[in-house]
């Protein structure tokens, strides 16, 4: 499976299409294409560790967007948020 995922996000290019003015094909380095839910697995796969145990402030995981907050009393407070 995991063979098959690097299969498919390797070798990308993509290319810009503006009025009518296409730019040259150009390798893709990183990400996943949009609107795949596999963008937003993989991004799960990567943060599932992150665990409030091993952090001091409050964490919130939805879909692909993670938030770490906290209530800041004091300089230090802020510091590790």
């Amino acid at each position: 499976m995991l063979s098959r995922v690097k299969n498919w996000l390797k070798n990308r290019r993509q290319r810009v299409c503006i009025s009518g003015k296409m730019s040259e094909w150009m390798n893709v380095l990183g990400g996943v294409p949009q609107g795949l839910v596999l963008g937003a697995l993989l991004f799960l796969i990567y943060i599932n560790d992150l665990h409030l145990d091993t952090l001091k402030n409050d964490l919130l995981k939805f879909a692909h967007d993670t938030k770490i907050f906290g209530q800041a009393e004091d300089e230090m407070d802020r510091d590790s948020i």
